[in-house]
This record gives C-alpha cells, structure tokens and sequence, in this order.
C-alpha cells in the first residue's frame, strides 16, 4: 500500500483519513467563487484531527449513532470549506482549470471504482495505487497554491 504520509504538511494528516470533496462539483462550478470564509489553520488544525478520530471511533457503535451522524456532517462541512479555499485561490492564481482537471480526475476514478464495487469486483489494489495517486497529485497541486508556487 501507498504510504499516504507523503501528502503536503499543510493538512496535518487530515487527508489521511478523508477524501477530497468531489459532491456537486459541476453545480458548484456554475456558481460565482466564493470567498473562503476561513483561513488555511482554521480548516487544518487540531479540532479537525480530533473530530475525524472521534467520528473513526465511533463510527460502528449503534449507541453513539447521533454523535457520529453530527460529526460526519460537521466534517462533511469542512471538506466543502477546503474546497471552496482552494478553489477561490486556484482562481485568483489563474490555474482553476488545471485544478477543476485534477478533482475531476480524482472523481471519474473514485466513481468508476464504487461502481465496480457495487457489482461485486475487487478494486482494493485500484484503490491503494491509482486513486491514491490521482489523490496526492491533486492535494500536492493545492499545497502548492499556498506557497504561491503558481503567482
């Protein structure tokens, strides 16, 4: 398996253990940007960290259900901040369609994946090297607009 530890600093290991949000991205591209309405250590710190492995602890646990469901949701949340930080700075750099590429191949991938898994076929080796691939390549590319890399 990939070691995932290899992602950018600057998440702070959160992408160990969540996906990036790929959830109405078409949708979300027709609107205007959105001005992120937090900053870069708001959205990666040590509640987030904490608030994933809480939710990772209780996610099988029938009487911790309610939480877990606030949690997720909570986190849920915080991904589409993430995106929307990135994408407003993609745009102010003029590199969004190079990222809006790099989410969409992350999500044509992920999307092909579950649809093989839904029909029984194991895609465990498709996922531990080309998604987790497509991922990195994706999370490097943001990591690299908060460096202004792209300015």
């Amino acid at each position: 398996m990939i070691d995932n530890s290899s992602y950018p600093e600057i998440y702070q290991g959160y992408f160990d253990y969540r996906e990036p949000y790929t959830e109405n991205l078409d949708d979300i591209y027709q609107k205007p940007v959105v001005i992120p309405i937090y900053h870069l250590e708001e959205l990666f710190n040590d509640q987030a960290m904490n608030d994933i492995y809480r939710c990772n602890e209780i996610c099988n646990d029938p009487n911790f259900k309610d939480e877990f469901e606030a949690l997720n949701a909570q986190l849920k949340e915080r991904d589409m901040h993430i995106f929307r930080y990135f994408h407003f700075i993609a745009v102010q750099r003029h590199v969004f369609p190079e990222l809006k590429m790099k989410y969409r191949d992350f999500y044509e991938l992920e999307h092909t994946l579950k649809q093989f898994e839904f029909i029984g076929y194991d895609v465990s080796k498709a996922r531990e090297t080309d998604l987790v691939k497509r991922k990195r390549q994706l999370l490097e590319f943001q990591a690299k607009l908060c460096y202004r890399q792209f300015a």
